[in-house]
């Protein structure tokens, strides 16, 4: 079989091709949080054939997740993400290398976990982590994309360091945070957990390929069917990338 067979119509997408192809499997993907966010992505990573992803969650899988969390089933419940996830994905494609990770990404673990990675997709649930990505990109130069959903609506941002407006750029203030709507005090409907995923995933193909720089927030209403972009640059004074 062609080393390339699988992905015979991705390759056809001129913007990619084989050339891009090849450099997706060359590439390593680490994706923070293996829940709503992180099941779709590392699921349509795994089938691009990107061709190392780094996955890290402490977190169980329970029967709520299951209303949106795509790589989950019933059989499932109890068992580690992370974990649970890549055995998953080694079942849809089996030719990538797959690494997880049940812990929570933390300071103290962030160089040995992701330091190898190209790329990170953000797929947590609080600011504390996200704000930590921030920090320790700006000081290890990785790109990220910043990635949230709530209720029907969702949001990503491409951060490049010093490039791009950072976490920072956007939100100076942790307490800004504080009356933001979550999934808890808010709930969630499943499509936009797969819109946000599949917006992150294709800006994640392209800057791996062309390495293509994303400056606006993508935002999107799953409910309302209303999408937008913020232009966004680095804010003068910023406290995270210091502009």
């Amino acid at each position: 079989m062609h080393p390339f067979a699988r992905y015979e119509k991705q390759i056809l997408f001129k913007p990619l091709g084989q050339s891009g192809q090849k450099k997706l499997l060359k590439a390593q993907v680490g994706i923070v949080g293996v829940g709503a966010l992180g099941t779709g992505m590392a699921n349509l990573c795994a089938r691009a054939g990107i061709g190392s992803l780094v996955l890290i969650d402490d977190d169980r899988v329970e029967l709520t997740n299951l209303q949106r969390q795509t790589l989950f089933d019933e059989s499932d419940i109890g068992a580690g993400k992370a974990q649970r996830a890549a055995e998953k994905l080694a079942g849809i494609n089996s030719e990538i290398k797959i690494e997880a990770f049940n812990e929570r990404l933390t300071d103290a673990n962030f160089v040995d976990i992701l330091s190898g990675c190209d790329l990170i997709l953000d797929a947590t649930d609080n600011f504390a982590t996200r704000f930590l990505l921030n920090s320790q990109t700006l000081s290890s130069g990785q790109a990220w994309i910043y990635s949230g959903v709530t209720a029907s609506s969702g949001q990503c941002m491409l951060i490049n360091p010093f490039d791009t407006a950072c976490l920072r750029c956007l939100i100076p203030e942790d307490t800004m945070v504080d009356d933001f709507p979550s999934v808890h005090n808010s709930g969630i409907i499943g499509p936009i957990v797969t819109i946000i995923s599949s917006v992150a995933v294709s800006m994640a193909l392209r800057y791996l390929v062309e390495n293509h720089i994303e400056r606006d927030v993508i935002c999107f209403d799953a409910w309302d069917l209303r999408c937008h972009r913020i232009p966004m640059e680095r804010t003068p004074g910023c406290p995270g990338c210091r502009a």
